[in-house]
């Protein structure tokens, strides 16, 4: 029986594993998004894959699993327990509807220099700062802590910082 499978690919190679797949399994779905990065020359516009280093792949896991396990840019099927996770279809439909028309618009940052934020998690949680800008697109952000008496800059996932209440 055809599932959706999530397989883990190797760093940077979703592309590359998705055009050896193509063929090999009936259905590949690899949803890309555009972002904005700050390099030397200014602000550019990047696309690339919503999920780094994982592709979505429609196959019967008793006929094709060898195969796809051994394609190039594939580093493996994502299991738990022991089992291969299946992908239920209304999340393939969903991911598949929002990528439709092209990559999707990911959501502009929403932090600006100066503004009060407080760390959620990590060695500084529950610490207040002040956002310094962001790093590596959005992935990563520069925030000033005033500890014992001295601003220090640090460097944290976007995910571990919220707006101060």
């Amino acid at each position: 029986m055809r599932e959706w499978y999530l397989l883990r690919t190797k760093t940077g190679e979703e592309r590359k594993a998705q055009r050896y797949l193509d063929g090999l399994v009936e259905g590949i779905l690899l949803p890309l998004g555009k972002t904005q990065i700050r390099q030397r020359s200014g602000t550019v516009e990047r696309i690339a894959p919503l999920f780094p280093c994982y592709l979505f792949a429609l196959f019967a896991l008793s006929l094709a699993a060898r195969k796809v396990r051994y394609t190039p840019g594939v580093r493996d099927i994502v299991q738990f327990g022991g089992q291969a996770a299946i992908v239920p279809h209304w999340v393939i439909d969903q991911l598949a509807l929002r990528c439709a028309e092209g990559p999707v618009a990911l959501s502009k940052p929403s932090f600006s220099p100066g503004d009060a934020i407080k760390v959620l998690d990590g060695p500084f949680q529950r610490f207040e700062a002040i956002f310094d800008g962001y790093l590596s697109g959005t992935e990563r952000v520069s925030v000033l802590l005033s500890i014992m008496n001295a601003e220090r800059r640090v460097v944290l996932p976007t995910h571990m910082v919220a707006a101060a209440d």
